[in-house]
């Protein structure tokens, strides 16, 4: 019969060449609750939502590339005008569903219903701004949605709007304030990290109009403008739309969500979204379009990190002086 102790040197002696190939024992531990960890991440709804969102983006640019950048493909294909006159208005609406889902869900894992009062105000300031500029062209310039993003609100705002505005207003007014900033902690109204929020989701315009108005007719200019079709009125549009959905986000103190979040979230999901109209402005050539994207955003994070850093600075001790 084996006693205990013979058992305890047996295993010993099995795992021994284990311990001296991997390491000790706290190692293989380490090594193994990372493997955990990324297992769990991979089998998360927000990774699945986001891995989904990719598929969506890299089907849509393949579909741009075939058929709108070769419509006589579809000549010489009949079969393919059926799926393609479907899945030209599906994906561009699952897009932003999936984008919209890749938000809340880790809104709700991690902080319930604390984020739907911000949700509401940012779906009603987004969507007063869009009304306005679609009736009267006030603040971004006359335009009109055409019925590829599906239905309206009033006939005029397709409901999915407002949800994109909040997908991407949330990342842009996080990467206004890094997780390691004080700016993330201070308590009090932080002017800088509304001006830096509302600049990163303006930024996302400079290639978003161009490819989805420019490029496909998912809106219509009525006065065209020098970008790509675009007026420049509607870049000031943004910059005060941004500005108000920042003023709201900065009042519900959303930065604090950020703690929570799986790290670099925001730049995930705002690259994973700007990844389409990315990607049909890199086919069509808008090369300008790209540098003044990618110019613009390098400077707002440089900003961010300076802000961030002379932040971070101690105060110097003050003196005073003694006078005899």
């Amino acid at each position: 019969m084996v006693t205990k102790t013979e058992g305890v040197l047996f295993v010993s002696f099995l795992t021994q060449p284990l311990y001296h190939k991997w390491g000790t024992t706290s190692e293989i531990h380490a090594t193994t609750h990372s493997m955990r960890n990324v297992v769990r991440l991979l089998s998360s709804p927000l990774t699945a939502f986001l891995i989904l969102l990719l598929l969506v983006n890299a089907t849509s640019l393949f579909g741009f590339a075939t058929f709108v950048k070769h419509p006589s493909l579809l000549a010489r294909w009949p079969w393919t005008q059926d799926i393609f006159a479907v899945s030209y208005p599906l994906f561009s609406r699952l897009q932003m569903a999936l984008a919209g889902l890749a938000m809340i869900t880790p809104l709700m894992s991690t902080h319930r219903f604390r984020w739907v009062p911000a949700f509401i105000a940012v779906y009603a300031l987004s969507f007063a701004m869009e009304f306005g500029g679609t009736s009267w062209g006030i603040p971004f310039g006359k335009y009109e949605y055409t019925g590829l993003l599906g239905p309206k609100i009033a006939g005029k705002v397709p409901y999915l709007i407002p949800l994109s505005w909040f997908t991407m207003a949330l990342p842009s007014f996080w990467m206004a304030s890094p997780p390691s900033s004080p700016l993330v902690e201070m308590s009090r109204f932080n002017w800088k990290r509304v001006l830096l929020g509302s600049g990163f989701l303006s930024c996302w315009d400079l290639t978003l109009d161009p490819a989805m108005s420019f490029l496909a007719p998912f809106w219509v200019w009525q006065e065209p403008g020098t970008y790509y079709g675009m007026p420049w009125r509607n870049l000031i549009g943004w910059i005060f739309t941004g500005f108000l959905l920042m003023i709201a986000l900065e009042l519900f103190r959303a930065h604090h969500w950020k703690e929570k979040l799986p790290k670099n979230f925001d730049f995930t999901l705002y690259g994973a979204s700007l990844f389409l109209p990315l990607g049909m402005c890199m086919l069509s050539g808008l090369w300008g379009t790209l540098l003044f994207t990618a110019s613009v955003f390098a400077g707002l994070v440089y900003a961010t990190r300076t802000t961030s850093a002379a932040l971070a600075k101690p105060d110097k001790p003050k003196f005073n002086s003694l006078h005899t």
